[in-house]
């Protein structure tokens, strides 16, 4: 996959989470994690970003094994960073109820069904 696919698919992915977390934050019980929805979608295109940069460069290798290692690396931190998110908002924020997932978590699932669906593109150019 080649970088200006990789930033076209990006936006219109990102447009489209962007659109579902407004129609999302405008529902009254999920109006109060408006701002934790959209500092997440940020968040998880800043990592969409460095996952390709470094997804591509690691296909690229000499050693194959590098490939293998950051995907595991970038999906094996991205859950961890997850849960430290979900859990330090739910103690510095103290939310009333739980709802704050569902914004996070229907980010978090659009974001890792693209980041599988490019890193298998990329593996397969590093075939």
């Amino acid at each position: 996959m080649d970088q200006r696919s990789f930033f076209i698919q990006l936006g219109l992915l990102s447009l489209g989470a962007a659109i579902l977390l407004f129609f999302l934050n405008r529902l009254p019980q999920l109006q109060a994690y408006s701002t934790l929805s959209w500092i997440s979608l940020a968040a998880f295109v800043g990592l969409s970003i460095l996952m390709y940069l470094a997804g591509r460069r690691a296909a690229e290798s000499d050693n194959k094994n590098d490939f293998t290692n950051a995907v595991l690396g970038f999906t094996a931190g991205k859950m961890f960073l997850a849960i430290l998110v979900l859990l330090g908002y739910s103690q510095l924020a103290q939310p009333p109820d739980k709802l704050f997932i569902i914004p996070f978590f229907s980010v978090y699932l659009i974001y890792t069904i693209f980041e599988t669906y490019f890193m298998m593109k990329l593996g397969r150019m590093s075939a």
